[in-house]
């Protein structure tokens, strides 16, 4: 995949916005090396407010004029499914993704229902069909935090691990460090609790991923 600069700190991955940070500051996973739950105000210098992309979400789908929220529509657009798009997951993509250093950026479930995924992904998670290869964490080119009816899990290339929250989940913090190898999971609801800890040898640009069952997903503005 080929990326230009446009000098004002983000590159661009076949069209799509590849923001970096500057890795120079402290070593990689040194943030979490000391503090696997820090404070929010810690990861808050990472603030990112990742925008989703019209062209990778499911025809059922309906995204807000600011592209920060998706929601779940009645009928599904007519004409020819775009090749980006996800043809049978009611998925998304953002259109920001992530191919060096560090960034934090926050999502909002308390209007999704009874079923959610919130992760990211590569630009090859594959978008036809239902498949494993398709599905958000089934696969090795995804990671995600999973709610279903009551029960939670992190998912990555098949793989599940069981998660215990002590109450409902409505915002959950990402914080990913992309040379530490670190992809995190949040509970900032009310202060802030450490759920889940990926840690992976990326290989491509990360990009921020949502699944929907019912109801909606925000990403909220942060500062």
């Amino acid at each position: 995949m080929s990326a230009g600069s446009d000098g004002g700190g983000r590159h661009f991955c076949g069209g799509i916005n590849c923001q970096l940070s500057d890795p120079s500051s402290t070593k990689p996973g040194t943030l979490l090396k000391t503090s696997p739950s820090p404070e929010r105000s810690l990861l808050l210098k990472y603030a990112r407010t990742p925008t989703l992309d019209p062209d990778t979400m499911h025809a059922r789908l309906r995204l807000s004029a600011d592209r920060l929220t998706v929601r779940c529509g009645l009928l599904g657009s007519l004409g020819p499914v775009p090749v980006l798009r996800f043809d049978a997951l009611w998925q998304v993509l953002a259109r920001d993704c992530f191919a060096t250093g560090r960034h934090y950026w926050e999502v909002d479930v308390q209007e999704a229902g009874a079923g959610w995924w919130v992760g990211a992904a590569y630009a090859s998670l594959r978008r036809r069909g239902a498949s494993a290869a398709a599905r958000l964490g089934c696969n090795r080119q995804s990671w995600c935090l999973k709610r279903y009816d009551l029960e939670y899990w992190a998912f990555h290339d098949g793989q599940r691990s069981r998660l215990r929250p002590r109450d409902d989940l409505d915002r959950l913090g990402v914080f990913l460090d992309y040379e530490a190898g670190v992809l995190a999971f949040y509970d900032v609801t009310g202060g802030m609790s450490h759920l889940h800890t990926f840690r992976a040898t990326f290989q491509e640009p990360l990009y921020p991923a949502l699944r929907l069952w019912e109801g909606a997903i925000s990403i909220p503005r942060l500062p």
